[in-house]
């Protein structure tokens, strides 16, 4: 029990640290295709509710039950050996197995609901089936405590397990939580997305706020409160002309909100700018809005700000890039970007391939473009003209050549007042805080 402990201990640190990686933008190694995917279970609203609420990721919560696991089995070996009684550390392991059972079934039913199996939740599930299975049938003595039992093994088996999860909250506060659906701008984010299957039955959300007036009244007050936050930044920015005409854009050159974004395939951050970005499109008002794609691939394999680590699992990066700089021109452009990043959970350069060749360009085209000297200009242009603005993380955002935070409440808000900060629905908000640090970057422009 000792060892299976430690086990699911060092399962759990592996899977943290694997989170991290997620949450940096990287690849992870149990993401491995559309159903057998780590990166589904941990983004998915369930593991968020947890993170949320308890201030750890699940992964934290293997390590707290693993850390009180090795606890009361080591307690077990040295009362045993000191001729002392050994019921509270048996009866602990008993139900510190039993939490396990539990726990096991309710992730794995959350990874039913999703659709997708975990490999590594599955380790987890045969470490903890394991312990259960010799706490029940290996120790001896009755199953519960017995009368006079209890105090001594609460305190223990509760003591154990409070001291590791007090441990956890510092890590696990430090641990970026997902980006959540809806988290740029509600209730927009909450439909269906252009590019989900539209024969679904889920009736898509009503439309946002026509209005300035009523789509601040809408928001939630964190989201006025970062609304105003971000309007602050950006009557602070000072704009700069744009160094290089659009390669390919959505709406019209004139518009009064134009928005410039870079962004990486793996960000997933990225991921819900670009779907934000989408519904915003399908509502803005006709002629109000334009928008620029642009790449920052955080892969020095072909950007050449990242230091370059060599041929890795990372090299999606590079095919994503190149691939989208090569639809660009096309009339399903923005749909076939959209899709790339819908498959962020699994992307692999193979599936960059089928979803870039899927619409108007053949595949044969567009490997021929992919290494042309012409695409990795572009490419190399894309890097250069973010650099000019000190990029540390993706996705960076302009509007109107001012930086601002990726933040769809502000670029929608704009659109509804014509490009206007200072409309007077705006006086609604509350007062700005002073900024502390850029929020909703990844962070890892250079790692």
């Amino acid at each position: 029990m000792l060892v299976l402990g430690l086990l699911t201990s060092a399962l759990a640190i592996y899977q943290w640290m694997e989170l991290l990686t997620l949450r940096a933008g990287g690849a992870t190694s149990c993401g491995i295709n559309e159903h057998v995917n780590c990166e589904t279970v941990w983004n998915s609203d369930f593991a968020s509710a947890v993170h949320d609420t308890l201030g750890i990721p699940i992964a934290g919560l293997g390590l707290v039950w693993g850390l009180t696991a090795v606890g009361l089995a080591a307690l077990y070996l040295a009362w045993a050996k000191a001729g002392r009684s050994v019921r509270p550390a048996a009866s602990g392991l008993r139900l510190l197995a039993l939490a396990g059972i539990i726990s096991v079934v309710v992730f794995a039913s959350v990874s039913a609901r999703v659709g997708v199996v975990c490999p590594t939740c599955l380790g987890t599930y045969v470490l903890v089936l394991a312990f259960a299975g010799v706490a029940w049938r290996g120790l001896p003595g009755p199953f519960l405590p017995q009368a006079g039992e209890w105090g001594d093994t609460l305190k223990w088996t509760v003591g154990l397990s409070a001291v590791a999860f007090v441990a956890m909250l510092m890590p696990g506060r430090a641990t970026p939580h997902a980006p959540k659906a809806g988290a740029f701008l509600p209730p927009v984010a909450a439909s269906q997305s252009q590019t989900q299957d539209t024969s679904s039955a889920t009736p898509p959300a009503p439309p946002p706020p026509a209005t300035l007036d009523a789509f601040i009244a809408s928001l939630a007050p964190d989201q006025r409160q970062f609304l105003s936050d971000s309007l602050a930044v950006y009557r602070a920015a000072q704009p700069k002309l744009a160094a290089y005409p659009p390669r390919t854009l959505f709406g019209p050159a004139d518009a009064p909100v134009k928005v410039l974004e870079w962004t990486d395939s793996k960000c997933p951050h990225c991921k819900a700018l670009v779907e934000e970005l989408a519904l915003i499109k399908q509502h803005a008002p006709k002629g109000m809005l334009s928008v620029e794609a642009r790449q920052f691939p955080l892969d020095g394999q072909c950007n050449p700000a990242i230091p370059n680590r060599g041929p890795d699992a990372l090299s999606v990066r590079c095919a994503a890039a190149r691939a989208t700089v090569c639809l660009e021109g096309a009339k399903d452009f923005w749909t076939l970007r959209e899709k790339l990043f819908a498959a962020q959970a699994f992307l692999d350069t193979d599936k960059v391939m089928e979803i870039a060749s899927s619409g108007s360009v053949a595949r044969p085209q567009l490997e021929a473009c992919m290494t042309a000297p012409e695409t990795i200009g572009k490419l190399r242009q894309d890097v250069e003209y973010a650099m000019r603005y000190n990029i540390q993380g993706t996705p960076l955002v302009l509007v109107n050549g001012r930086e601002v935070p990726p933040s769809a409440p502000l670029i929608y808000a704009l659109v509804l007042a014509s490009g206007n900060p200072d409309a007077p629905a705006f006086s609604t908000l509350p007062p700005p805080r002073s900024r502390g640090s850029d929020e909703g970057h990844e962070g890892h422009a250079h790692p």
